[in-house]
């Protein structure tokens, strides 16, 4: 297939839909499987401005590879991911603009006093820290399965991680996905540098 594009911000992404593209194209039944049993850590930004480029580059090449392979949007021949998966990406291009939107006016009905408003929002938010809290308890589960005593997180930081994430990451991440419709926009092709500082050591199987 050519390898990676090296114009496209996400490569991985990009590649999967060119294979199923070639696929269809030549009339062969190729699929993707994700490796359930697959082991590995990865190493998370260790700063605001690293979080913000990767994100930045995540959501321009999404945006890159949504736009390069529009044609799939919809066609039955290239599967769930044309008649599902791209339908609803197509949507997620709009991410940042309702996401932000939804934040501003939650903020605004607040302070003005529209309690009819705010108060449905609040009680989905607070069902979904509920359900997120439940999944980042059966993370750090299987996270100790695997890593054992090394793992150096407790229950009152999964706590905290639930309450404060609709208000803290999720603004970043659409605050990530608007620089990365600006990169798409001026068609910047630059991944930018990344700071790790997590991985010291390899694990030791």
């Amino acid at each position: 297939m050519g390898g990676f594009d090296t114009d496209c911000l996400v490569e991985d992404y990009e590649l999967t839909h060119r294979l199923l593209h070639h696929a269809v194209a030549q009339g062969l039944h190729w699929r993707t499987d994700v490796v359930g049993g697959a082991r590995a850590r990865t190493d998370a930004p260790g700063n605001l401005g690293t979080f913000l480029r990767q994100r930045r580059r995540w959501f321009g090449g999404f945006l890159q590879t949504q736009l390069w392979y529009r044609h799939m949007i919809g066609d039955r021949r290239y599967g769930r991911l044309g008649t599902r998966m791209l339908p609803v990406k197509t949507f997620d291009t709009m991410q940042p603009l309702y996401g932000l939107t939804s934040i501003g006016l939650l903020i605004g009905n607040g302070l003005t006093g529209h309690y009819s408003v705010t108060n449905p929002v609040v009680l989905v938010i607070s069902g979904k820290i509920g359900l997120d809290l439940l999944f980042y308890l059966w993370s750090l589960l299987l996270y100790r399965r695997w890593l054992g005593p090394s793992l150096q997180v407790t229950l009152v930081w999964a706590v905290v991680a639930a309450l404060i994430e609709p208000f803290s990451f999720q603004v970043l991440r659409h605050g990530g996905a608007v620089l990365g419709w600006i990169s798409f926009l001026t068609r910047q092709r630059r991944w930018g540098s990344q700071q790790r500082i997590g991985l010291i050591a390899p694990i030791q199987q």
